[in-house]
């Protein structure tokens, strides 16, 4: 089995490397699997669009860690199925996108999953139109789900729409800050209550408790050792042989 390693797409927006010469080749199958790392973008403000229906078309399995710019609402009235031994929502096709801290087994690889991100544009959008509450976990949620990680064994890889803290601030010099007091304001959500990915993911980073790790959301494409985040460039593994091989639309 193949995994390719998708950063954000935005709708139509950053599609364009999925539909590229170079992603064409790869061929890839029912036996394969495309790892989403969030901003679907798809549908965006209705219930369909011509790009969900575009990746529910696909052949391949799509496995989508949600990010910020995702129709919650939507997604909330979808079924909520068990698929790769993990429960999560079924978006039509094969689009599956798995609740958050659950464990996918693919190819015999096991993939959890910390979805969610902070627009930092919030105050630029709609709530409940184009910014949902949902792109930040609640904060027991969070800090039951982190608890969790500790808990079980180390996954072969961890996917999150966000990084964590650290390494964001070290590596892309961005000062990532918890959610002023105008976030929750326009998200008539009580302060407090939502958790910021990246500084509940850093407590992970900091212990080093992780194999391989992707993660999207910054726009950037990096790696350092055994972490990456894609955005323009794509990953290909192999499951059996380790191959691993970088995608440059």
């Amino acid at each position: 089995m193949r995994f390719l390693f998708v950063g954000d797409t935005h709708g139509k927006k950053d599609l364009g490397k999925l539909r590229s010469p170079e992603a064409a080749r790869l061929g890839l199958g029912g036996e394969d699997a495309l790892i989403h790392l969030g901003d679907l973008g798809a549908p965006w403000r209705a219930d369909t669009d011509e790009v969900l229906k575009w990746w529910q078309s696909l052949p391949t399995q799509v496995i989508i860690c949600l990010g910020n710019h995702e129709n919650y609402g939507w997604i909330a009235r979808q079924p909520v199925v068990r698929r790769h031994g993990c429960l999560g929502h079924d978006l039509g096709g094969n689009l599956f996108a798995p609740l958050p801290g659950e464990t996918a087994t693919l190819g015999g690889k096991r993939f959890w999953f910390y979805p969610g991100g902070l627009s930092i544009d919030f105050f630029l959008r709609e709530l409940g139109i184009d910014v949902f509450r949902e792109e930040l976990l609640i904060s027991a949620q969070a800090e039951a789900i982190i608890a969790g990680y500790f808990s079980r064994e180390v996954p072969d890889y961890l996917i999150s729409h966000d990084g964590p803290r650290t390494f964001v601030t070290e590596r892309f010099g961005f000062p990532l800050r918890l959610p002023p007091q105008s976030y929750y304001t326009h998200m008539e959500e009580t302060p407090g209550n939502r958790a910021h990915p990246a500084f509940m993911l850093d407590r992970i980073y900091a212990a080093g408790r992780f194999r391989k790790w992707y993660f999207g959301h910054h726009h950037q494409d990096i790696a350092s050792g055994n972490l990456r985040c894609l955005f323009r460039r794509m990953v290909l593994e192999d499951s059996v042989t380790g191959e691993s091989r970088t995608i440059t639309p």
